[in-house]
């Protein structure tokens, strides 16, 4: 399974692809890439030199201003975008062993996510199909067209932990809207975009849609201050978020921005234990708990406390921690040793402070990579830092509440408002989902659809991704007012 580097074009390590050409990447400096399984480096990528940069944004603006991208029909674009969707998903086993091979995702997991990029895309095809691009409306003294144009060139910048899936939902609504694309990969896992780029190249897409660049945070700035791309598009951390935004809206460029998030599970009093179980497992420390998603808060009644906690300690604690390449793993490592340091450093403070760890708190000796055990906390306060910022590990806090209104409020209690869950009796949860200040809820589950919008309140963004907002944020409106 993880004999994968022969199945890699060559290329795709060393070069970058602007405006329908594979161009060798010139700069000296490269980005080693380190399995985080075992700390070996598997390959080095190179990083991009501004001239690189700029020619990629030179390539995406040539090809909205004189290209045919823009202007084809909308159902045109819809027929092109399910042509690579296919030639997408003839490589998704092998886009599911990048993922493992350059994050350490577990395979088993990876198998399971890759199909979801293709679905991703395969969701906008459709809706640029049927997207109402143009609309009319009456006025006082006539009516008014109200059509929605693509904004122009888009920087799509992607994280490292679901790069593909991630991707295929910025790039969808971007060429479902018309935009032409600068993909700026992760340095921690380049060829997922490179993977992509493989798939338009093969099936022809027309020159300069779809580019795809590496570089490091200084020379990726020549992006984002462009004036040659007027929406950046970007997922990852708060820090970066923030500065993204402030030199985009120096410029009066548009952005969105999809951050952190300190998810609550919530359940109430009647919630059915062997359900809510299973949606835990599954959604509370996926992928180490790596994704923004994961729900680390578990908010439960007073009442039951020991009764929940007994049931999911013993779900995370039959978890199986190992080699990702191993089917049965379901906890693989973290990134890397900095990441590692850094919930470890959440846990020993927590511990401190007189927090109880239920089960895990340790890094995990039997593996030569950043390994970390599946960790519970309780007997913490909402203010600390465990419970308030993002850990990104394996680690899940327990909070207990005694009413509607104080569970709402610890909820609330975060700087974020991405994501969260409830479950019990649908009506009460629907009721305590709508106090929420989070941008998705799932009632008794959870599920991954692209149909939906996706994106957060306070620190946790600007903007929404997936449904019909995503592609709405690649247009711009224009009101065309005739007479009668």
């Amino acid at each position: 399974m993880n004999d994968w580097k022969s199945e890699v074009p060559p290329h795709l390590f060393d070069s970058f692809y602007i405006g329908g050409t594979w161009v060798r990447g010139t700069c000296e400096n490269a980005k080693e890439i380190v399995s985080p399984s075992t700390g070996k480096a598997i390959f080095a990528a190179p990083l991009a030199a501004p001239a690189e940069i700029d020619a990629a944004i030179a390539a995406a603006k040539l090809a909205f201003e004189s290209g045919p991208w823009p202007a084809t029909d909308a159902r045109q674009r819809s027929v092109l975008m399910h042509r690579l969707a296919d030639r997408l998903t003839e490589r998704l086993s092998l886009a599911a062993r990048l993922w493992t091979a350059q994050v350490g995702a577990p395979i088993s997991l990876t198998n399971r996510l890759a199909p979801l990029a293709a679905v991703r895309l395969r969701y906008f095809a459709d809706l640029a199909a049927s997207f109402p691009f143009e609309t009319e409306r009456p006025t006082q003294r006539g009516f008014a067209k109200v059509v929605s144009e693509p904004i122009g060139a888009a920087a799509l910048i992607i994280p490292w932990n679901a790069a593909l899936p991630i991707l295929m939902t910025k790039l969808g609504a971007a060429l479902a809207a018309g935009c032409t694309c600068i993909i700026k990969s992760s340095p921690e896992s380049p060829l997922d975009a490179m993977l992509v780029a493989q798939c338009a190249d093969d099936i022809g897409f027309p020159p300069g849609v779809i580019n795809v660049v590496l570089a490091d945070s200084s020379v990726s700035s020549r992006l984002v201050a462009s004036h040659d791309v007027p929406k950046v598009s970007f997922t990852g951390s708060v820090a970066t978020g923030r500065a993204i935004a402030s030199t985009v809206a120096a410029r009066m460029g548009r952005f969105t921005l999809e951050l952190g998030d300190k998810s609550a599970a919530i359940m109430l009093e009647d919630a059915d234990i062997v359900r809510t179980m299973g949606t835990l497992e599954q959604f509370s420390m996926p992928f180490s708990g790596q994704f923004c998603f994961s729900q680390s808060r578990l908010l439960v009644p007073r009442s039951r406390e020991d009764e929940f906690v007994a049931a999911f300690a013993r779900r995370i604690g039959n978890l199986k921690v190992g080699d990702p390449w191993d089917e049965t793993t379901q906890i693989g490592p973290v990134l890397n040793e900095r990441q590692s340091n850094k919930v470890m450093a959440y846990i020993e403070e927590s511990v401190a402070d007189g927090a109880e760890v239920i089960c895990g708190g340790k890094p995990d000796a039997r593996h030569a990579g950043n390994y970390i055990e599946p960790t519970i906390v309780r007997n913490i306060s909402p203010r600390s830092r465990i419970a308030s910022e993002e850990v990104f590990g394996p680690v899940v806090t327990i909070h207990t509440y005694d009413t509607l209104d104080e569970a709402a409020k610890i909820a609330n209690g975060t700087d974020f408002g991405l994501s969260g869950t409830i479950f019990g009796d649908p009506d009460k949860a629907y009721a305590l989902a709508r106090r929420l200040r989070t941008g998705q809820v799932g009632i008794n589950g959870m599920e991954l659809t692209p149909a939906v919008p996706f994106g957060g309140y306070k620190m946790s963004g600007v903007g929404r991704e997936g449904g019909p907002e995503g592609v709405q944020a690649f247009l711009e409106s224009k009101a065309i007012i005739f007479p009668s």
